[in-house]
């Protein structure tokens, strides 16, 4: 199962593939100025059953026919079984639209990126994927900038999560979208601090203040936060009593949280989450629960 950020990732570049042009630029010279990227068809082989992450195809304004196809990979660890799925992806898009196709990663690791280069060979078949690395999404830390792009500045979020940098990267997105409508950006915040180390994360939460999140996942998950503090200093019998509810509520929000992402949660797994009343262990879990690929790293020691 894919993770939040793998999920992330190919979603926004879905939605906003002009994204890709100065890296592809890079990599492949110059392209057009009036080009335009369409979601390919979706690419499935029946034996065996695969699918793509994402398909593009790359036309002239006003154009019907691509002058080029891309194949979107997003890879965030080193996976020996991919390559064999790659060949399969890049000659379904070379057949089905006989134009020069492209297998393109994108990795937020500098040792995913270069095993992605390749080159991967099968019989006369030799692949160099084009990789793309967060040293092609450069930072973005002024909010004036941040305010120019908002998809831009997430995704420099995503692909900079596990640098320090990136809380220079969140300050300057929550800026600008306070200054954005509230339909802009919705998930973009909530998604950044899902995705985040601890460490930044707590330095970002911390800072908040007067922050309200967007999402309805974002809301739920900083009210838990603010009332986690309001109890502090209480009397232990009291706090007690408020403890057992707000661990319920935690475990409930666990299991919630990867029924929508569609991880199976094995019987024992779920009995491990609603016996638990240490609302700081749950705390842990639902962050880990966000970004977690199977329910086994949720519980990960």
């Amino acid at each position: 199962m894919a993770s939040l950020l793998h999920e992330t990732l190919v979603e926004l570049l879905a939605e906003h593939p002009e994204l890709l042009v100065p890296a592809l630029q890079e990599q492949l010279g110059d392209l057009p100025v009036d080009l335009e990227f369409h979601r390919s068809e979706s690419a499935q082989s029946q034996i065996p059953a695969l699918r793509l992450d994402l398909g593009l195809e790359v036309r002239r304004r006003g154009e019907t026919k691509p002058f080029a196809a891309l194949t979107i990979e997003a890879q965030l660890s080193k996976d020996p079984d991919k390559p064999y799925s790659w060949l399969l992806y890049h000659a379904g898009q070379h057949y089905r639209l006989r134009v020069p196709s492209y297998l393109v990663v994108v990795t937020n690791d500098p040792a995913v990126a270069a095993w992605a280069a390749g080159p991967f060979t099968s019989g006369m078949v030799t692949m160099r994927p084009l990789v793309i690395t967060p040293a092609h999404f450069p930072p973005i830390t002024d909010p004036e900038e941040a305010k120019r792009s908002l998809a831009r500045t997430f995704l420099s979020g995503l692909v900079h999560a596990s640098e320090p940098v990136a809380a220079d990267i969140g300050r300057a997105l929550r800026a600008a979208l306070d200054a954005s409508s509230d339909d802009v950006g919705l998930q973009y915040w909530d998604t950044l601090l899902a995705v985040l180390g601890d460490a930044i994360r707590s330095t970002l939460e911390m800072e908040m203040k007067d922050w309200k999140p967007r999402s309805d996942w974002g809301k739920r998950f900083l009210a838990e936060t603010v009332a986690e503090c309001r109890t502090e200093g209480r009397t232990e019998g009291r706090t007690e009593g408020r403890t057992e509810g707000r661990a319920e509520d935690r475990a409930a929000s666990i299991v919630e949280l990867l029924e929508a992402r569609g991880i199976p949660l094995e019987p024992t797994l779920r009995q491990r989450v609603t016996a638990c009343t240490d609302y700081h262990v749950l705390t842990q879990w639902l962050r880990r629960a966000a970004t977690a690929s199977v329910a086994e790293e949720v519980f990960a020691q």
